[in-house]
């Protein structure tokens, strides 16, 4: 038996070695006709390149409570992190942020206030700009405050959200 399968394998690696090998390459660099019969060696180009995708990871804040600063506003910040960020020449994650800016009565949404976020040069409207990211190795963080414009006229719970877009900006 085991000379039944060494003879079967040394078969396989004699007709292994038989069969032919193709190699294909985009450019043939043939000798040069004019210097027969002393050829002089040729020469093509080769490009060699690859592709890296932009990556990186932004977290906003989940939930903001505001508090009494003492004078019936009411106000409190949150941060926005940026880390990883490997982008392309020129360009930049842009945080924006978008809402009503209407915070709401739990009872009764009718009864509202208004508020404000300001971003580091000043205040975020619907669509604004909120903050802005370079290519870093090191985490990049941005405060983002949030106070009441009004007092408000009643007791209870108010609550609105605001949402956070992502986008790549050229600078």
């Amino acid at each position: 038996m085991k000379k039944l399968i060494s003879g079967i394998s040394a078969l396989l690696t004699a007709a292994m070695l038989i069969a032919p090998m193709s190699a294909f390459a985009d450019t043939t660099i043939n000798p040069d006709p004019d210097n027969m019969p002393n050829p002089k060696p040729g020469t093509a180009p080769t490009t060699v390149e690859f592709s890296v995708e932009p990556t990186y990871s932004v977290t906003i804040p989940a939930k903001v409570e505001l508090a009494d600063n003492g004078s019936g506003i009411y106000e409190n910040s949150g941060i926005i992190e940026a880390e990883d960020v490997f982008l392309e020449p020129n360009q930049a994650i842009a945080v924006t942020i978008s809402g009503d800016f209407e915070l709401e009565n739990e009872i009764d949404s009718g009864i509202t206030v208004g508020y404000q976020a300001e971003a580091p040069w000043g205040i975020a409207g619907n669509g604004d700009i909120a903050a802005i990211f370079g290519t870093s190795d090191e985490p990049q963080f941005a405060n983002i405050e949030f106070s009441t414009t009004e007092d408000p006229q009643y007791a209870g719970n108010y609550r609105d959200t605001v949402t956070f877009g992502i986008s790549i900006m050229t600078m």
